[in-house]
């Protein structure tokens, strides 16, 4: 069920797009330590290759998981109150997925710490964005979306629909430029693969000298 906006949207009352630059500006930060470290299991050990397979999987679940939302917000994100879809189990599935891709980014490093403060450190940064918006989302909806936050939490998604959900039926629509849009996104997760593995091979090389180990 897709409700119609009471007002018009004032172009300064969102600024996702300058949030999540944010996010992906201030990420590097957070990462470079991990250019002077190396995984404490080394490349090829069954617990090591268990990793980073669990990564490559949590990168894949937050590519689909992101193209699967964009499916149903399409376009009408901050027009339409969208409640359907992914956004019947959590109301920021776009940033939950992420969050779950950054975390498989750690894990294909071949650290769980690593993967754990990726994923603390996008919790935070998306907690205070999906917040704001929560704050805008009330004043131009009203009742319809305070309805919608006590039955959906804000960002872990709950497990099953209530019977008495006041939430409407799924439709899917199809927004051809957001799709394309959240599938270049999700390249980038596919690029930090293989930045962890370019890494691997300058340390193998000897051109990049690891300080410390990361477990």
């Amino acid at each position: 069920m897709q409700k119609k906006s009471p007002m018009p949207l004032s172009a300064t009352v969102f600024q996702q797009g300058r949030r999540i630059r944010f996010l992906w500006l201030a990420a590097p930060v957070v990462l470079a330590p991990a250019l002077l470290a190396e995984s404490a299991w080394p490349q090829g050990s069954p617990f090591r290759e268990m990793l980073e397979f669990a990564g490559t999987v949590l990168i894949l679940i937050c590519i689909g998981g992101r193209c699967w939302a964009s499916l149903y917000v399409g376009g009408r994100k901050n027009r339409e109150l969208v409640t359907t879809g992914p956004y019947a189990y959590t109301r920021n599935p776009l940033y939950f997925f992420s969050a779950l891709g950054l975390a498989g980014v750690g894990l294909t490093f071949g650290s769980l710490i690593l993967s754990a403060v990726l994923f603390v450190f996008t919790c935070l940064v998306f907690t205070y964005v999906a917040t704001r918006e929560a704050t805008a989302l009330d004043a131009i909806f009203g009742e319809a979306y305070r309805r919608y936050r006590r039955s959906v939490p804000a960002f872990f998604p709950r497990l099953r629909r209530d019977d008495d959900d006041v939430l409407g039926p799924s439709p899917v629509t199809f927004d051809a430029v957001a799709l394309k849009r959240t599938a270049i996104d999700g390249s980038y997760f596919l690029a930090a693969i293989l930045a962890v593995e370019l890494l691997g091979w300058f340390q193998s090389a000897g051109l990049v000298t690891p300080i410390f180990r990361l477990f």
